[in-house]
This record gives structure tokens, sequence and C-alpha cells, in this order.
């Protein structure tokens, strides 16, 4: 090995360059070879192997009977190895299947990609002086796994025609009946072409010599792919001062002997590390069998000193190795380095032998270079990746527009024609809501639960499907699981048809369930914009929806510009808006969720209206018909005075009412909401009376505030409550608290601010009083 003592960067080319070959010269050999088995298929191997493996038989197909015979040879312990090496190989290579997975790339257009094996492989196992069984193992496992429909194994044979009995046990222990005995470029060409006797292939996989590879070149060149360009074998070593000496000789070696032409570098920031490693070398080499070998493959190697670890992988990089070998005391953090290497082995004690024979992974591995661009045999390697998709009637109708224009822009308008003709016949024939397009695919196909009275309406008066108690009592029986009274009674007071309401536990349960309906776990995402309602980005984590945050502006108005450049997200399915807002109070231009409605057409504008009441003129109930993508939230709890019976309404159009009902749970609202519910709808009046007396005491609330000197500012407010700034907000939050006050702490959403609820006139009084004495 000649030793480079700090060479500069500028030279590290010349000292990547594997050995020189007569690359000209064996080409032309080889693709004389190729041209004979083209010609004269079986007739030519033959020759061939009389030519060069001294073969003079004419069977090419290895029997039944030779794989029996073969067994005798195999000692229980190397039998016994084969298995362990088997097992994690097989173990390895399994873990690297992949799930098909469906993506939703736009609503209604669905791709997936599926693996498909390979149907006709052929493996080249090398022989010769060192029969490479491990190679079969290597490329037969993976070949198994994919489920390739026919593997072909070509390998060269013995004078007497035999074939090494390590080949024929591990091709017998992984189920591989189809085996040749042909070796060199004639078995490539046979692989390629096919002859009389042995079939072609779609794919060739194996390691070999400079004319087995260069035969491999030429194949790709007819069109039959090839693993990788895999020529003589190498391995770099990293070592700093912990190495141990015989450690890395002995991996030195190992790869040395594989062939003349093989390299192998030590590479190492420790000149005294690098000269006890040479010693090393030279003892252990005479006592190799094949010491002439790697005589002359050392002749072909080099030891370079670096002045640190960092260079040492800044030259592993540039020369790309098939193995690196990381013998440093922290290895992973090298490790992380790495840029370009077939496979990498980390620590003193992860030899490359490990990885060659048993440890799991694949040693078939790119040489030359080729690391930076080739990866080694693993699963992949015998799949082919098939790209699918499905496009709805919607899907076209969403994309289809965005196609036309890239059409139209390329001038092929064959292109857009394509998409033209189908979005006129789908205007004509099946005009959808755009919001269908948005829904989860499999839920439209999904049966809802049906409960024991969904089919039940009439006078009758023995029940005795649903397992109740019969014995009379205020709730012996379930509830109406359509809330039949009760929404006909909202449908009067809102004037919205009853097929356009949804009713649930609390606001909440709408919300909850509007993600689940239309946004997929791990794809999709909502906007929201702070400071708001928090129960919008906790129900979309609780389904592992991402949440875009898009702050209001300082006047507590969307940022209409960005939400309208975020329009066209993919994944984007919901945007939560609140109005009146809640914690700010104000309520959001009508003109601003118009506009999103009209603009948003690949998605839902989800509108919050809990508060509404006490601002009439603000609902945008009437807007309903006009944008089938809105959807509008209001409760019962705030001016109806019903917080305890936790009674929500969700207003849409009626397929998206539909979807809601299709997933909730049954009997979602009891029959005690339902019938006190009842009972306070039938007054309206009492109803407007009690707004109207919140909204007088919240002008006053607002005024008395107003004039404390701790109050910075009071917001205006549309809703039954105030925001209120205060210097020290901490301190009158913890002073109300003493004195038996609950305020809502919202300096973590608009700075300095509490959140101040409406009470009777007594507890504003009350509240004013005790900040008047202290502040």
């Amino acid at each position: 090995m000649q030793l480079y003592k700090y060479p500069d960067p500028k030279i590290w080319f010349s000292l990547c360059q594997r050995p020189a070959h007569q690359a000209s010269h064996v080409e032309q050999q080889v693709a004389a070879i190729m041209q004979a088995v083209r010609m004269q298929g079986d007739k030519a191997l033959r020759q061939f192997n009389r030519q060069f493996d001294g073969y003079t038989g004419r069977s090419l197909r290895v029997s039944p009977s030779e794989y029996a015979a073969a067994e005798k040879h195999i000692t229980p312990k190397l039998k016994k190895a084969l298995e362990i090496a088997r097992d994690n190989i097989w173990r390895f290579h399994a873990a690297q299947k992949e799930k098909e997975k469906k993506i939703t790339t736009s609503p209604g257009v669905v791709c997936w990609r599926k693996s498909v094996a390979i149907e006709k492989v052929g493996l080249y196992v090398p022989g010769g002086s060192a029969p490479l069984f491990s190679s079969l193992l290597m490329l037969g496992i993976p070949a198994r796994i994919a489920g390739c429909r026919q593997i072909v194994v070509c390998t060269p044979p013995g004078k007497d025609g035999t074939i090494a009995p390590e080949i024929l046990y591990v091709a017998r222990m992984l189920q591989i009946t189809t085996l040749y005995k042909v070796g060199g470029a004639q078995a490539i060409a046979a692989m390629t072409y096919g002859t009389g006797t042995i079939a072609p292939v779609d794919k060739i996989f194996g390691p070999g010599n400079l004319y087995v590879t260069t035969a491999k070149m030429l194949a790709q060149k007819e069109g039959v792919a090839i693993d990788m360009p895999a020529g003589p074998s190498e391995v770099l070593i990293i070592a700093d001062h912990t190495a141990q000496p015989a450690f890395v000789a002995a991996d030195l070696l190992s790869q040395a002997e594989h062939g003349a032409d093989s390299q192998v570098l030590l590479v190492s920031d420790n000149g005294t590390t690098i000269s006890r490693v040479m010693r090393e070398v030279r003892t252990q080499l005479n006592r190799l069998p094949r010491k002439k070998i790697a005589e002359k493959a050392l002749n072909n190697s080099k030891a370079i000193l670096v002045r640190n670890l960092k260079e040492a992988v800044a030259f592993s990089n540039a020369y790309a190795p098939e193995h690196l070998i990381l013998a440093v005391a922290q290895p992973g953090e090298l490790a992380e380095q790495v840029t370009h290497a077939g496979s990498v082995f980390l620590g003193h004690y992860s030899c490359e032998s490990a990885g060659d024979y048993a440890s799991g992974t694949n040693h078939t591995l790119p040489t030359q270079g080729f690391a930076r661009s080739y990866s080694g045999v693993s699963l992949d390697s015998f799949v082919r990746k098939i790209t699918f998709q499905e496009i709805s009637q919607a899907g076209l109708a969403n994309l289809g527009p965005a196609i036309e224009q890239m059409a139209a822009a390329e001038k092929l308008i064959a292109h857009k024609q394509a998409v033209t003709v189908r979005l006129q016949t789908l205007t004509k024939q099946n005009p959808q809501p755009a919001f269908l397009w948005t829904v989860r695919n499999h839920l439209l196909h999904v049966r809802p639960y049906s409960s024991a009275r969904d089919e039940f309406s009439g006078t009758n008066k023995i029940f005795l499907d649903a397992n109740e108690n019969p014995f009379p009592s205020s709730y012996n029986r379930y509830p109406d699981p359509h809330q039949r009274l009760l929404k006909e009674r909202i449908s009067k007071i809102k004037r919205i048809p009853v097929e356009n309401i949804f009713l649930g536990n609390g606001s909440d349960e709408a919300i909850d369930l509007l993600i689940r309906v239309f946004c997929q776990p791990g794809e999709d995402h909502i906007i929201v914009c702070p400071p708001t309602y928090g129960m919008y980005e906790v129900a979309a984590n609780v389904h592992q929806v991402d949440v875009v945050k898009v702050p209001l502006l300082k006047n507590f108005q969307p940022d209409r510009t960005r939400l309208q450049q975020m329009l066209q997200t993919s994944g984007l399915k919901l945007i939560f808006l609140c109005s009146p807002n809640n914690p700010t109070g104000n309520l959001i231009h009508k003109d601003t969720v118009k506009a999103l409605c009209t603009q948003f057409r690949n998605g839902l504008i989800v509108l919050d209206e809990a508060y509404i009441d006490f601002c009439p003129s603000g609902s945008l109930l009437r807007s309903l018909q006009q944008y089938p993508n809105l959807i509008i939230l209001q409760t019962l709890s705030k001016a109806w005075g019903l917080a305890g019976i936790r009674l929500g309404m969700a207003f849409a159009h009626k397929d998206i009412i539909a979807l809601l009902d299709k997933v909730k749970p049954p009997y979602n609202i009891s029959a005690p909401t339902q019938q006190i519910a009842l009972e306070r709808l039938s007054d309206v009046q009492q109803k407007n009376q009690n707004v109207m007396i919140l909204s007088r005491e919240r002008e006053k609330l607002r005024k008395a505030l107003q004039s404390l000197k701790t109050v910075e500012r009071v917001y205006p407010s549309d809703a039954n409550f105030l925001l209120v700034r205060f210097a020290r907000p901490k301190e009158v939050y913890q002073y109300l608290l003493r004195n038996g006050i609950v305020v809502r702490d919202r300096t973590s959403a608009v700075a300095g601010c509490l959140r101040i609820t409406v009470g009777t006139p007594e507890e504003n009084q009350f509240l004013i009083k005790l900040l008047r004495d202290k502040y």
C-alpha cells in the first residue's frame, strides 16, 4: 500500500481513481461473446464452457439429483450458519415492503403507487476459485419476497460440470429450481437474449469480474435492466487512534482477497495508527491461502494520512466507496457526515464480513464510485413502481380548469380538449355542490348506524324494539333520534328548512364532526384566525389534522389578502371564522365572509355565530342558499340562557347536514334537552327581552370600566362580553378571584387583556365597586 501524507484536496481526484483496465479491449471481447450467444444460442454456451471453464458436457441445467447430492457435502455447522444468515437477510428485506397508500392530492383526485414484482429476473452468482453462495442468498431472498414469478440463476461450472454444493444447497433452501451451468459474459448474454435452454429475463442481478460487468452494461443497451454497475470489490476504512490495528488489517485483507483488481484504502488522522495497521497487514497476509491475489490488490491500494476526521469523511465522500468502515471512537457522529457510500459499518466490531454474509443487509453494492448515484440491492430492486390515479366527477370539476390553463399555455390543444369535453358533460349531467369534493371519500359509502327509532313515526304505544325498560317513567324511552319537533320549532324561528339544520351536543359536536367528515387525518389541514375560539384547534389536533394559523389584523378582522392567497393550498378543507369573535367581541365583515365563500371552491367556510343574537343584523343565515359551502354555527347557550343543556345548531346545505347526521352518535340529543329547549323556544319574546337588557348592561359596563385608571382600553363588542386591557391584568385577575368574581384571563391571546362576561345589573355593579375600591 502506498502512503500519502496530507494530500492537497486538489489531487484527491487522482487518488480516488480505481485501478485502470483495458476497457476498450475487454468490451470488444465481450461484445463478440454476446453476439455469438445471440446468434448460436446453446451451441455458443457449450463452446464457451469448454473454452473458459473446461467443461465439455452438453447439459446446461442443474438436475434435481444434483441438488440432492449437494446436501451431503454441507456440514451441520454450515447449515446452521446459512439458516441464521437466511433468517436475518429475510427479516431485513421483508421490512422494506411498502404499504400501498392512497393520497388525495386534491378533492376528488386520488393517486397511489403500487409495487409489482418484476416477472423474470436473472441472478448471476460468481463461481470459480471462490463460489459466492452468499450472493445467491443476497439476491434470491429479496426476489422471493418480492414475488418474482421466474428466477433464473447462472453460475460457472467446474471442469467436471459440477456446481459448488454450497450454491446448490442455498438454491434449494430458497426453493429456486432453475439453475444453469454457465458463467462469465456468456451467462449474461444468455439471460439477455435467451437460448434454446435459457429463457430471457427482464432484469439481471449479481456481482462479477470486469467481463461480467461489461456484459451487463451491454445488456442494458439491449433493453434489459441491471441492478447496478458493479465491478471489483473495494473498502475504505477511516481509523482514528482508538482503532485496533489487527481488526483494520483483517478488514482490508478481506476485500483484497476478492481479486487482484480489488482496491482497499486506509484513511486516518493518526500516523501511528497507519504504521501499525500496515505492519499488521504484512503479518496477516502471509497466513492467507489467497496471498498472491491479495498482494496484487494491495499494489492498487493506498493509505492516506489526513489532518482530522472531518477531512477523512470528506475524502471518503469524494471516493464513494462500496464499503465504508468507521473504526473510530464516535462512529455515530461521523456517520451523519457520510453522503456517498454503498454500505457503512460503524464501530470497531462492525466488520464488513458481517454485511457480506449474515447481518441482514445486502452485499450487492455499487462500486467504481457509482455509490454517488446508485443504491445497493434491496427489495425495491425486484419490483416496479406503478402509479395509479382515480379522478371522480367532482375531482375533475375541481382540477380541470387548472389542466386546461396549463395545456393551453403549452399549446397542446388536444390535451386541453380531453378535459373540456368532460367538464361540459359534467355541467349538463351532474351539477354537484362544490363542498362534496372535500368529503373524505370513504364516508360517502359508509352506512350510518340505524337506531331503533330511525324509521318510526306515528302514534304507536307499544315499543318492543329498543330493549328499553317498559315500566313508565319520565325518561324510560329513548329520545327522538331526529329531534323532529325541536327542529321544526327552530325552523320557524330561524326561517331555515328542517333539512338544513343539525343539532349537536353544543356547537363543539358540530365542530368535531365537520373535521371528522371533511378532513383526512395526517394529510389535510384547517385554517383558524387567532385570537379566536380554541376548540377549533383542539378538535383538529384530536383528529390529527394540521392547523394553519392566519392571525387577525390589528382591527381584529381576518387578513383577507393572506387567506385568499392560501385558498388553493392542497389539503385545505375548512376555514373557521367566529363572528362576533371570541375573545375580541367584534363582528367579521360580511363582505369578507362572502368573498371567501365565493373563492374557496375547494372547501368550506365555517362561521361560528354563537353570540350573534346580541347583534341580529350581523347574521349570514339568509345567505346559506347563495353559498352552499357556508356552514353557520349557533347555540342556545348565550342569548337563550340554556348553557346547561348543551345544545348547539349547525345550519348548512342539506347534503352537509346529511353527512353530519351520518356520523353523529345515535340519540346525541337527550330527551330532557329536547324538552327543555322546546319549552324555552316557545317564548321568543322573553329571549329578546333578555338580549335587550344584556345589551344595555354591556354598554353601561363598558363606560364604567373605561373610567377606571387601571383600564387601558375596552374594545367594542357585539357579544355579551367585553375584552378589557388592564395595566396589571394578572393582579386584577387574582384580586377579583379572591373576592368571588371569576373572569377569563386572555393575556395569552391578546396582550394585557381579560374577558369579562356581562352579568346581571347587581353583579356588574359589584364588579365595578370592587375595582374602584382597589384601583
